[in-house]
């Protein structure tokens, strides 16, 4: 794998306290501590499930000061939480107040999309790097799908023209929602992760295509209906302990090759979920 000549990353811990939304919509407030940080971001270990790309407020408790930041990517989990890569949204806010050593910003990497497969020579941050360092993958925007997809390092050369769309690329685009319905507000990152449905007693597991902080988008050759209401469990590992939660599909399409493509979005109730009809 190719090294960059960027600082390793600093070992030094920090008391934090954070804010933002969880997995399933739901706000918290927790009070953590950085592992390593950077000039642009930091690594930091929670016991929350959180979206790829949300966004929380970060605030140094020795200093009161806060700041926005992002979440660039999941680590790795252990018994004391999740380790979450976060990236400060102005790189120019020193929030640390720790001195670290001057480095290049940003250095280009080779990496393929693993949606559309165009070549690019990537700039990573300092805490992008890191995060690709530990996981050989990066999520990073992408004109295929106009929103975030997997990027991994590649020896292929640097794409010169658009690749040729495939049957599967030229779907027609996803409606939208009419008036009165819910609209997606949230940034969609592309991901081949499957999710878990319930309804009416039964469960199935299903393809996603990408999700957001606020719902989810997946394919399935069952066809369910607007504004039926579901518990989902996104991603979904059927060896491991999965957390179930309110949803509703938005809208449905029906694709060429038969199956549908549906819209989820999840909601923010407390209490117990309406009967399917």
């Amino acid at each position: 794998m190719l090294k960059h000549p960027l600082a390793s990353p600093a070992a030094h811990v920090l008391q934090i306290e954070v804010v933002g939304s969880d997995l399933d919509g739901q706000q918290y407030i927790a009070r953590t501590q950085t592992l390593t940080i950077t000039r642009d971001g930091a690594t930091i270990l929670l016991a929350i499930k959180l979206a790829p790309e949300s966004e929380l407020i970060v605030r140094n408790l020795q200093t009161n000061e806060e700041a926005v930041a992002r979440i660039v990517g999941h680590i790795r989990e252990d018994a004391s939480g999740h380790v979450y890569g976060i990236a400060l949204v102005d790189p120019t806010v020193d929030l640390w107040r720790v001195q670290l050593p001057a480095t290049d910003s940003r250095q280009d990497t080779i990496m393929e999309c693993s949606h559309c497969h165009t070549v690019r020579a990537v700039p990573l941050t300092e805490i992008e790097m890191e995060i690709f360092e530990s996981k050989r993958a990066l999520t990073h925007r992408c004109e295929c799908s106009n929103s975030s997809t997997i990027w991994k390092q590649t020896a292929r050369g640097v794409s010169v023209e658009k690749q040729k769309s495939s049957p599967e690329r030229n779907l027609p685009p996803e409606p939208v929602a009419p008036v009165g319905k819910e609209r997606r507000r949230e940034r969609r990152t592309a991901m081949t992760r499957t999710a878990c449905l319930r309804y009416s007693g039964q469960e199935q597991v299903v393809a996603c295509e990408d999700m957001s902080r606020g719902g989810f988008r997946f394919r399935s050759q069952k066809q369910y209906g607007e504004g039926m209401r579901i518990e989902a469990s996104v991603p979904f590992e059927r060896s491991s302990v999965n957390i179930f939660v309110p949803a509703r599909i938005v809208y449905s399409q029906e694709l060429p090759d038969g199956s549908h493509r549906h819209g989820v979005t999840y909601l923010r109730t407390s209490g117990k979920m309406d009967q399917d009809k």
